[in-house]
């Protein structure tokens, strides 16, 4: 080959790759992490109020553009027909705080709603598609997500740190709560309550069972065969998600010496279960008696 034909062929073949990278799309989505202002996706099917729900974060600005539209292309297990889901930010549709960056939707898990629906007892990877326009620049970011079960989260515990009992005969009253947030709905909340241990003698009160925090509203009397209806659990609103009782403090010149309340630390474990039966994260909670 002479040095012409050669000089000929680098030549056309500078020629041939530049023409290929003119060619490409303006508007190609950009998937590159490096480059993409799609942050923090995320998504929950509440089972029990059989929702989708889909979040993700953006800018409303990025490299000088306005971000226009926010939409997922949902495939849920078998994706073949896909769902175009549009998110928003107007604190509707599912979407709880009005312009806070975070753009979301929640969706009825039925053939109304989505072609892709999935079963109420699925444990397994759906996946969907998170598509963001800004202006004419188009990014993406393709999501699997494994389904399984979340468990309740207890936010706060409200309880004394130090109960000095009471003098005379009659018992005064400590309310005890417990703020408990489930993704699947607070119809998914079994339960909720404490266990308490008398730290110094190292003994677990009520034989380690489970002391019983309501959200009922005080319509169960928790005593009924001793009351006569006039032992309510203390909570005021049903179905709040906050759990609560009320426990009675007996002193010292209580008429029965078995309804004296004990002296000294005690270590209150707090936990919350939900209808699959898993457990919160326990929240510990000190406090003294005197």
């Amino acid at each position: 080959m002479t040095d012409k034909n050669l000089l000929f062929i680098l030549f056309s073949s500078i020629i041939l790759i530049s023409s290929c990278d003119e060619q490409l799309p303006e508007e190609e989505a950009i998937s590159d992490p490096i480059t993409n202002p799609i942050t923090n996706p995320q998504f929950v099917f509440m089972r029990e109020s059989n929702f989708l729900y889909f979040l993700v974060s953006c800018e409303i600005d990025f490299e000088g553009d306005s971000l226009s539209s926010i939409l997922v292309e949902w495939y849920g297990q078998e994706g073949t027909n896909t769902d175009s889901i549009w998110l928003n930010d107007e604190g509707i549709f599912g979407d709880l705080i009005l312009n806070d960056g975070m753009y979301s939707r929640k969706i009825p898990n039925d053939p109304d709603s989505v072609y892709n629906i999935i079963q109420s007892n699925l444990i397994g990877e759906v996946s969907y598609k998170i598509l963001v326009n800004y202006g004419v620049n188009k990014f993406e970011l393709f999501q699997t997500t494994y389904v399984q079960n979340i468990p309740p989260i207890i936010l706060s515990v409200s309880a004394p740190d130090t109960i000095i009992r009471p003098s005379g005969t009659e018992p005064e009253f400590v309310l005890i709560t417990a703020d408990v947030v489930d993704v699947n709905g607070l119809d998914d909340i079994l339960n909720c309550g404490f266990k308490s241990l008398h730290v110094e003698p190292d003994t677990l009160l009520y034989n380690g069972n489970l002391i019983a925090l309501y959200d009922d509203g005080s319509e169960v009397d928790l005593c009924p065969d001793y009351s006569d209806g006039q032992c309510p659990s203390g909570d005021i609103l049903k179905n709040d998600g906050t759990f609560s009782r009320i426990v009675p403090i007996y002193g010292t010149d209580s008429i029965d010496p078995e309804l004296q309340t004990k002296t000294g630390t005690f270590l209150w474990t707090f936990t919350a279960k939900d209808n699959s039966n898993e457990p919160s994260e326990p929240v510990e909670h000190v406090i003294i008696v005197e």
